[in-house]
């Protein structure tokens, strides 16, 4: 790990939150590995986060709900309107949510998206990394607070960004910005 990109991943990390410190915030951070998952994705596929570190860095964007959030629903379509961008950049692309599978096939379809969209249903994964709303209940139980992670190809989180709101979302500038401190 190369500590000038540590610390403009921190810097992101910081710009990027509405947080008053990274100690405020849920979940994993900057420097601590990866947790592994073996999800499905919309198109019935079952992707691991293994087997996509193998092509590059990841960005691991969690969700509340590609389906009723309409934040995360324009978020999703944002990154895709600017995916290119990201993926000249080497990065892969990811999207998760506790909906399931089918759900995640709906909503690829509808917002467009050409990237995978991966299904947690128990939220398994949501809780390895962290960021499990503990206030949800009923339809919001199993939510993530959002997060992007951009985990590099040694599995090491090499950039965390988030909002203190759930209907903020870092911007693509942001997300960029995150990417190309890996080089």
């Amino acid at each position: 790990m190369r500590l000038p990109n540590l610390y403009h991943s921190l810097v992101i990390l910081f710009l990027s939150a509405g947080f008053a410190s990274a100690a405020d915030m849920p979940g994993l951070g900057v420097g601590d590995t990866a947790p592994e998952f073996r999800l499905m994705s919309g198109s019935g596929e079952e992707v691991a986060l293994s087997e996509l570190r193998e092509n590059g860095p990841v960005v691991l964007v969690f969700v509340r709900s590609a389906d009723w959030c309409p934040y995360c629903r324009k978020q999703l379509q944002d990154l895709e309107a600017n995916r290119a961008v990201l993926e000249a950049s080497g990065a892969q692309l990811v999207g998760l949510s506790y909906d399931s599978a089918e759900t995640q096939t709906q909503a690829v379809a509808k917002l467009g998206l050409t990237f995978p969209l991966l299904s947690d249903p128990g939220s398994k994964t949501i809780e390895a990394y962290g960021i499990l709303n503990e206030e949800g209940r009923g339809k919001g139980s199993g939510l993530p607070h959002p997060a992007i992670f951009v985990v590099d190809a040694e599995g090491t989180i090499q950039a965390k960004l988030m909002e203190e709101s759930y209907r903020d979302r870092p911007s693509n500038e942001v997300v960029q910005a995150a990417i190309d401190g890996l080089e």
